[in-house]
């Protein structure tokens, strides 16, 4: 937050709620950026399975409060423990609340000492699953999100990777298990990387991949991917959802697109040595491929 606040020219912060109940997955978007003027704007994206909307707003509010984050575009205030919205366009109906359990989430601190390098993008986890409570009225149905779950992260900087996959699911029934996992290309001089994390909670275990602890990235692409970390083997595939667009950020401005399946079949293994740790599947994941 610090960041986006002393950086005031081509620049972009933004955040990507995702809420889920037995009926309906959700995601909103808050972006908040600034021009090569220093002109500051905001935008509001809402992802559904099968399509997306995009609205754009003068003057948004973002700053901490006693550590908490608080964003204001017109009448919609998002923080990191709850949502309001109110949406009356000619497009979407849409109005509520949804309030997170902080305490349930856990931060993943992802880029590590590459922190320090001026990247165009980086990324931060603030929590990996929240428990949900209260509804949303969405073109006159409500949807209830009591004991639904969400999920919280961040990005910041310049523009996004040129070439980037990212998947997400902490919706496993009654398996307890988290995962984020993201792999793009990282300029390192006159060099281009693939940069990595995978972050998995499973069973009260806790496993990290970094490119800085030595993952590698062996495959990736629309349906699928592969990294590795020493003894250990992460795969992932996707299957079947619905893509939809969604605009991102180059040189600050939502000038660019990349795609999302919100609700998609994800299945996650993990190896060590050969031996299967463990090997899970949902219907209710997340990925995106660009």
């Amino acid at each position: 937050m610090q960041e986006a606040v002393m950086k005031k020219t081509n620049f972009f912060e933004g955040w990507y709620f995702k809420e889920q109940c037995k009926e309906l997955t959700i995601a909103f978007i808050p972006e908040v950026s600034y021009d090569e003027k220093g002109n500051l704007s905001g935008s509001l994206q809402i992802v559904l399975p099968d399509r997306s909307y995009y609205y754009t707003y003068k003057n948004p509010i973002n700053m901490n409060l006693n550590r908490t984050m608080f964003i204001v575009m017109d009448k919609n205030v998002f923080t990191d423990a709850c949502i309001h919205i109110d949406i009356a366009e000619k497009d979407l109906q849409i109005k509520g609340d949804i309030y997170f359990d902080r305490e349930a989430g856990r931060k993943f601190n992802v880029m590590g000492p590459l922190s320090i390098f001026p990247l165009p993008c980086k990324h931060g986890i603030l929590a990996m699953k929240q428990q949900l409570s209260g509804s949303l009225e969405i073109d006159g149905e409500v949807y209830d999100f009591d004991g639904g779950t969400g999920y919280l992260e961040t990005d910041y900087g310049k523009s996004f990777p040129r070439r980037y996959m990212w998947s997400q699911c902490n919706w496993f029934g009654r398996t307890d298990c988290q995962i984020a996992v993201a792999a793009a290309t990282i300029p390192m001089g006159p060099l281009n990387i693939m940069g990595t994390f995978a972050c998995i909670n499973y069973k009260g275990q806790r496993y990290k991949f970094a490119t800085y602890k030595g993952a590698e990235v062996e495959k990736i692409g629309e349906e699928g991917f592969k990294i590795t970390q020493g003894p250990y083997i992460f795969e992932g595939r996707r299957k079947g959802g619905m893509a939809v667009e969604l605009k991102s950020p180059e040189m600050g401005k939502m000038a660019s697109a990349t795609r999302e399946y919100l609700v998609c079949n994800v299945e996650y293994r993990l190896r060590k040595r050969g031996e299967e740790l463990f090997h899970v599947k949902s219907r209710n994941g997340s990925y995106e491929f660009l």
